[in-house]
């Protein structure tokens, strides 16, 4: 009997040890990732300043998904992008809302066919997965990092995410006001016109 028990014990313990793992998978809201993550601390600043930090920890009936900057994409972003968008609240709280999803998309529900979703500051964003996970025409970095309220992706640029003539959604009148698809904001182009589509919006 005792010999029967010492089997058992094994595999049982093995057994509850990989269930409270599992359990405290995730325990930490999406918020608390970022913060504990010394690659986007830039990031998260930016989550703080612009009060989002609060809204992406409250309760609500969905999943988030965000494409973080890493540091190195702060970095490496364009002097006019620091002083005329990130040091302005208005449009430094809609470019950090260009990285955020209503709905959890993980590497594994999204597929290898283009799925094009809405950001939180309306905009269309296509996704997919074809080895690696993309975002645009980015290779997102570090996948699927999951907390209890959605999932964070790190990306190593700070997007432009803006209707374009590829945006289905768009009238041809439109279309021709959005002539770039480029996915990373770096030229004087790509930030005039940032700027002018989120003063229309604004």
């Amino acid at each position: 009997m005792i010999k029967i028990f010492k089997t058992i014990k094994k595999p049982l313990f093995l057994f509850l040890f990989i269930i409270s793992i599992s359990l405290n998978v995730g325990s930490k809201n999406i918020v608390e990732i970022i913060k504990e993550d010394s690659e986007l601390s830039v990031f998260y600043s930016h989550l703080k300043k612009t009060g989002l930090d609060e809204i992406l920890q409250k309760n609500l009936p969905w999943k988030w998904t965000i494409f973080a900057p890493t540091n190195k994409a702060f970095e490496a972003t364009p002097e006019r992008v620091k002083k005329e968008i990130l040091s302005n609240d208005l449009y430094n709280k809609n470019i950090i809302m260009d990285h955020m999803l209503t709905g959890q998309k993980t590497s594994l529900n999204v597929g290898e066919e283009i799925s094009v979703e809405v950001t939180v500051s309306d905009k269309a964003l296509p996704i997919y997965k074809r080895g690696s996970l993309f975002v645009k025409d980015m290779i997102v970095i570090k996948e699927n990092s999951e907390s209890e309220n959605g999932t964070v992706h790190k990306i190593n640029c700070i997007m432009y995410v803006q209707p374009s003539v590829d945006d289905s959604r768009l009238t041809d009148i439109e279309k021709k006001d959005f002539p770039i698809t480029s996915c990373c904001m770096r030229s004087n182009e790509e930030i005039n016109e940032w700027i002018k589509a989120t003063k229309l919006k604004l």
